[in-house]
């Protein structure tokens, strides 16, 4: 991470520049000369036109009686293991049921560049980063490789019975290990093996499909570390997967484009085996202007199911495509900041430095969202490059440079994703700042993407709004306050709270959450919005504030009688001493 002055604009370029201190991350470019690597215009892919099969084995059909049914069944049982592991919201997400766009894919993959694993967008550039999949799929993204190995006997042991079990279905009139087959071997069958058995299922099936629907032999060791309740970073893995998917699908799209019209049009495959689904979730979840009418969940449900059975407007292609392109104000660079507590994720109230050493798993998880690193899948390997959308962590954007690759095995990569941290703080932005540009970086936007809509104005003709979702605590020249070091910035250093100012911290939060709501509800009747997920989650914010208010009157209420009592109590006291010294006078 660097902090520096910088002059900043807005994303949207609706700004006049401003001097404040930034917060970006690395690593920075020094030059504007230096191209974006690998940008690509889009390839125009008709899918009239173009005879293309899209196998979507990543894609969970509709679920069976039969696997809801077992993972019911194991749920009281292994529920706490399944949360010490991370992989708690993952499982219950398999019930949720996400309803494919075409169309919506087709558009939003002619966006993806293979060389920078990013979408290219008018407006910048954005990206499926850990955090989506860490959000949306429930992966965990601390703990062991995908790739790690058995070392205690007994493990191996069950290893060697989970491979006996699948090489006796082939013996059977099946003659192979289909899921619905392997499922029948273990429910209700008392098998001591049944808890390993169904977690390779789930990874055979939802993380990292194999074709046929059959289980994979290579996942019972990942199953059975899981079954012990040793964590496996499931995210990097399924990421992995995904950009791998990406970068598969464009390049067929880009061939196909190629082809001359009126020729010969040979039928063409492609089978992804990603969990695919997570990107069309993705789009829903950050353009507004592609969202479909999401579901009001419970707080226990997974949050994939906001989108449960959703249904899509049904645009064709060359819709999609202006959407897409003209999403500059409907684009949500940090759309979770609404769902933190439910999402269990770090966004503090305000702009937070924290020592390396106080870092939680929350924290680590997020550091490793914003971090570049090798990402390890399933025998391959591909770059993670968040230093290019730090919008979408709410930190500030400047030119990106290159990254080396660290790529020779999959050990070193995963070393380098496992490297520890070498700042001794971090910093983690307020969950309702609006990071910036540098106007540099919009300069080098202007200069090396095509169609960029004019994203630098010689002309502003509007200042950037105050809403009370914009957090700014270190406006301006920090020198021009006679702070030269930075101090102008105003950090918050996270603190243990002793429980006697827990009173105080409630009051503080309290405000906090009462003027965010307040705030958002004033800004979404000036921007005359209808996101009715947003008023849910207001009206219930408020709701909980107007009982948290309700308690901490009464307590002060209680406190206030109590304070009157010991000061009736102390006045009596006296009485009796002035009472009992005249006494003593008289005598």
């Amino acid at each position: 991470m660097e902090v520096k002055e910088d002059h900043m604009l807005s994303p949207a370029g609706d700004s006049e520049p401003i001097l404040r201190i930034a917060h970006f991350l690395k690593p920075i470019s020094n030059t504007i000369e230096e191209p974006p690597s690998g940008f690509n215009p889009s390839s125009l892919f008709d899918p009239e036109e173009w005879p293309l099969k899209i196998n979507f084995i990543g894609w969970p059909r509709p679920v069976t009686e039969k696997w809801v049914y077992w993972v019911d069944q194991l749920k009281p049982k292994f529920e706490y293991v399944w949360k010490k592991v991370g992989i708690f919201e993952a499982i219950m997400s398999t019930k949720c049921c996400i309803k494919k766009d075409h169309n919506l894919l087709f558009g939003v993959v002619e966006k993806w560049c293979c060389e920078t694993n990013t979408f290219v967008f008018p407006f910048g550039e954005a990206t499926i980063t850990l955090e989506d999949v860490m959000v949306l799929g429930g992966y965990p993204i601390l703990g062991d490789p995908v790739f790690i190995t058995l070392q205690d006997q007994e493990m191996k042991e069950v290893e060697k019975e989970l491979i006996l079990e699948r090489q006796q279905l082939y013996k059977t009139k099946s003659a192979n290990a289909r899921t619905r087959v392997w499922m029948d071997v273990f429910i209700d069958k008392g098998n001591e093996l049944e808890h390993e058995a169904f977690l390779a299922t789930w990874l055979s099936i939802f993380v990292h499909p194999y074709k046929s629907r059959v289980v994979n032999s290579s996942f019972f060791r990942v199953a059975i570390h899981l079954a012990r309740g040793n964590p496996i970073a499931l995210a990097p893995a399924v990421l992995a997967s995904l950009y791998k998917d990406l970068g598969l699908l464009k390049n067929i799209l880009v061939n196909l484009s190629k082809l001359p019209v009126g020729g010969d049009r040979l039928p063409m495959e492609a089978i992804l085996q990603s969990p695919f689904y997570l990107v069309q979730v993705w789009v829903w979840e950050r353009f507004k202007n592609l969202q479909p009418q999401p579901m009001l969940i419970n707080y226990e449900d997974p949050f994939l199911f906001r989108w449960h059975n959703a249904e899509s407007e049904n645009l064709n292609v060359d819709n999609v495509r202006l959407e897409l392109n003209s999403a500059k104000n409907h684009f949500l660079w940090r759309p979770y900041v609404r769902f933190a507590e439910k999402c269990e994720l770090f966004y503090p109230n305000d702009g937070t430095w924290v020592f390396k050493t106080d870092l939680d798993d929350t924290m680590l998880s997020f550091v490793r969202c914003m971090r570049v690193s090798e990402l390890v899948g399933i025998d391959f390997v591909v770059q993670y490059l968040p230093h290019r959308v730090a919008l979408q962590f709410g930190m500030d954007q400047d030119i990106p440079s290159y990254v080396p690759r660290f790529n020779e095995t999959e050990s070193v990569a995963w070393e380098n994703y496992n490297r520890p941290i070498s700042d001794e703080h971090v910093y983690f932005p307020s969950r309702l700042f609006e990071a910036d540009v540098t106007t540099r970086y919009a300069e080098w936007w202007k200069k090396f993407v095509p169609n960029c809509n004019n994203f630098v104005k010689k002309t502003v003709q509007q200042k950037r709004s105050a809403s009370p979702w914009k957090h700014r605590p270190c406006e301006g020249n920090a020198k021009e306050s006679g702070n030269d070091d930075g101090e102008s910035c105003r950090y918050a250093l996270r603190n243990r709270v002793s429980s006697s100012n827990n009173a105080t911290v409630a009051q503080h939060n309290l405000q906090f959450h009462s003027d965010m709501a307040a705030g958002a509800k004033q800004t979404l009747i000036e921007r005359k919005e209808s996101d009715d997920d947003v008023l849910v989650f207001l009206k219930e914010k408020y709701l909980k504030n107007q009982e948290e208010l309700t308690r901490l009157a009464r307590e002060q209420e209680h406190l206030e009688r109590q304070q009157e009592e010991v000061l009736q109590l102390i006045n009596s006291r006296e009485k009796r001493e002035e009472v009992s010294s005249s006494s003593s006078l008289v005598f």
